[in-house]
């Protein structure tokens, strides 16, 4: 029960991000690319892979302390 209230939280949590933000958490850690596939799959440069990948994570991680998910 536990694992899919999480999944429902981060699904809810991911929501909230910028297309740009999730579409590149997406590729990095569902689909499991590298950086250069996803640069690929995006048709970004891997810097700014890199770059959204890190403001993407900052961002979620205020997304769940607003949605009060204890880390």
């Amino acid at each position: 029960m536990d694992e899919l209230l999480n999944k429902v939280l981060m699904e809810e949590a991911l929501l909230r991000l910028s297309a740009e933000h999730r579409d590149v958490l997406v590729a990095l850690h569902y689909r499991r690319y590298t950086v250069q596939e996803a640069s690929v799959s995006l048709n970004i440069p891997s810097g700014t892979v890199k770059s959204r990948a890190f403001y993407a994570v900052r961002a979620l991680r205020t997304i769940l302390d607003e949605m009060g998910v204890q880390r």
